[in-house]
């Protein structure tokens, strides 16, 4: 028999140990091109590594040895951090202590029941590696991104980081890698074409990131030696230097035609995927929709696409209704692409191909575990069919999970607000105790700004939603999978649009009767975590009971200006193009400046070695706010970066949270 309790206090088998335990999160997968093997490398809670997997007959056979971990800080934000090829794993090994990184490159060979490690690159702890492509016949050569941190030692002066494209001859470990591409801010994939005379890249310079401005080039090569040859560069598609349009994602079709995304067309500035003709040096678009086939590169190697029968066709995800979606496209005929369902799975990453008509990627369901997912395309290429290689989670019972409904609000911007609410859901329980109450709700922010909340089981949602809390995920203007123009309405506005679009939702949802309005707290990280301090500061109307509490859950950017001066070199200059202005303007939207008006409970969660929001910031924020705070608590975490990856911090982060909306919101 069901029963009644007031929202919020349900009882629920969800717990600290279900978010820890019954999640894989899988950073990558990667495929060896000549044996077909499949790899995934996987984050590892109980000691913070990320581990590679053989997966292989219903099960996965772990390949990389303790203490050893395959993972970069290229950027700080990392992935892409190993390729395989002919049995022989390539990988960056960061150690996870920021004194001693390493930051090598290794080798280890699957079939050595020893699991011996070799070291590649000389031993240089200021230099990262990541984003590899190897010779196919020459597999001695790898052609890699460097960031060479040699004049910004202590990140006191991030734009003396420099990064470059080079080579590394696994041969001598001890001979420093050549420099083969340089000149430009920044680098991301590295691809060789299958006779390795020609190579293609991405670049971009500051200010802009890369999904704001940047580029994708094509040059010849020494087959032999993989040198550039001399004045053979040539621009593909993008703008690096004036941020107008951005080109991502190169990827070789066959020896002439390369495959990318870009946002250049004018008539609908989505990212849409087209194909390049070295030879006639001219680019076609395969698909022209108002869909976004790519997202924002925070992180390096999110593929959206695979090449398959032998470069007719391919798969390729695409954004709708906030939401991946699945193609099929034929190359050879002018076709219109074939969508592909039912297609299940809400987030598809990491696309890469298997065989001539088998791709994989990794997913995340709605509802249901994700994992690593095999494709298989049908003769007619009219359907898939979807394997699970390893599920990231065992099926979770369904009496305990919310399903996420995709709302479009309204703005009084006249912008639509996508959200995203999970109702409270336990099925032990018919609802509340409490005559016509209506539930609290936990209204999360993204980070980025330049990002997307996944419509993805996670089960710190469902630990509160089956506990009897709404929980709304907000999409604010400035989100990404939603076109380049919505995107930039953020530019010059942050801090103001977010908050605006938050409330406004908020509010949205209480006039229809779904939560309780005076009962919001407000949470996010990093970039949600501004938002939410500024919903508690400089946006707040001492007239609204908005938001009750708020939660800011790690990289907690307090102080807009210290960030800004603190940035490594990927976001020096992005805190600028979001704020507008100078430093000295900025001060009406700081978080830190308006301490003074804090009526609102607080709860602060930091990494003592993020890279990308320093302790500091935060330390000061509750400095100038605890004489006015009503109510503040805090916690900071060793050897936790910009995101948590061990397991005592998760389950210690998560209780002190769920105790903070027990206390302050209920």
């Amino acid at each position: 028999m069901s029963k009644t309790a007031p929202y919020g206090t349900w009882e629920s088998p969800i717990d600290g140990k279900t978010v820890v335990a019954q999640t894989i999160l899988f950073d990558d997968v990667i495929v060896d091109p000549i044996t077909q093997k499949i790899y995934s490398l996987e984050e590892s809670p109980s000691d913070g590594r990320c581990v590679i997997m053989w997966l292989h007959d219903n099960t996965s056979t772990p390949v990389l040895p303790s203490p050893y971990s395959a993972r970069t800080l290229v950027q700080e934000y990392g992935g892409a951090p190993a390729i395989v090829h002919n049995n022989i794993i390539y990988f960056s090994y960061y150690t996870g202590n920021a004194s001693d990184p390493n930051n090598s490159i290794y080798t280890i060979d699957v079939q050595d029941e020893k699991q011996v490690v070799t070291r590649v690159t000389p031993v240089n702890k200021l230099w990262r590696y990541a984003n590899f492509a190897i010779h196919p016949t020459q597999t001695n050569l790898l052609v890699t991104l460097r960031e060479d941190h040699t004049d910004d030692p202590d990140g006191k002066n991030p734009k003396g980081v420099v990064n470059t494209i080079c080579l590394v001859d696994t041969s001598k470990p001890d001979d420093n890698p050549t420099v083969i591409i340089d000149g430009a801010g920044f680098y991301a994939t590295p691809v060789l074409n299958p006779s390795c005379n020609k190579i293609a890249w991405q670049e971009w310079d500051l200010p802009w990131m890369p999904w704001q401005g940047s580029s994708i080039y094509v040059a010849d090569v020494d087959p032999a030696t993989l040198i550039l040859k001399p004045e053979s560069k040539v621009l593909v598609e993008g703008d690096s230097k004036n941020g107008t349009k951005s080109a991502t994602f190169p990827r070789w079709i066959t020896d002439t035609t390369l495959a990318y995304t870009t946002d250049a067309a004018q008539d609908n500035q989505f990212q849409n995927p087209y194909i390049y003709d070295t030879e006639a040096k001219k680019s076609t678009a395969i698909v022209k929709k108002d869909q976004d086939f790519a997202e924002p590169a925070w992180y390096l190697g999110y593929y959206p696409f695979a090449i398959l029968g032998d470069g007719k066709y391919g798969a390729f995800t695409a954004f709708q209704d906030g939401r991946n979606i699945l193609y099929i496209i034929d190359f050879t005929t002018p076709s219109a692409p074939v969508q592909i369902t039912p297609f299940d799975y809400t987030v598809a990453q990491h696309v890469r191909m298997v065989t001539e008509d088998t791709f994989v990627f990794t997913a995340s369901q709605a509802t249901a575990p994700g994992g690593v997912i095999k494709g298989t395309v049908s003769s007619d290429k009219s359907s898939v069919t979807f394997e699970v290689l390893k599920a990231s989670a065992a099926p979770p019972d369904p009496r305990y999970i919310s399903e996420p409904v995709p709302k479009t609000l309204p703005g009084s911007s006249g912008h639509p607000i996508y959200v995203v609410y999970y109702p409270p859901y336990n099925k032990d329980y018919s609802g509340s105790s409490i005559p016509e109450e209506l539930p609290p709700c936990i209204l999360n922010v993204h980070g980025g700004p330049t990002g997307l909340e996944p419509q993805a089981l996670n089960w710190t949602k469902m630990f509160y939603t089956s506990r009897g809390f709404g929980w709304l995920d907000v999409n604010y203007r400035g989100s990404s999978g939603y076109g380049r123009v919505y995107a930039e309405l953020l530019r010059g506005h942050w801090g103001e649009y977010d908050n605006q679009d938050c409330k406004e939702a908020s509010v949205s949802l209480a006039a229809e009767g779904t939560i309780d309005g005076d009962r919001v707290a407000i949470r996010g990280g990093s970039a949600g975590a501004y938002t939410a301090l500024s919903a508690v500061t400089f946006a707040l109307d001492p007239e609204s009971t908005y938001p009750k509490s708020a939660c800011a859950a790690y990289g907690c950017v307090a102080d807009v200006v210290t960030l800004a001066e603190a940035a490594e070199k990927f976001e020096i200059e992005y805190v600028n193009t979001l704020l507008g202005g100078t430093p000295d303007t900025w001060s009406p939207r700081n978080p830190i400046d308006h301490a003074d008006k804090m009526t609102k409970p607080l709860l602060m969660l930091q990494g003592l070695v993020d890279g990308v929001v320093p302790p500091k910031i935060v330390r000061g924020f509750l400095i100038q706010s605890v004489q006015v705070a009503p109510s503040q608590e805090f916690a900071f975490y060793p050897n936790e970066a910009h995101h948590w990856h061990l397991e005592p911090t998760i389950l210690d982060a998560l209780a002190r949270e769920s105790r903070w909306y027990l206390t302050t919101l209920l």
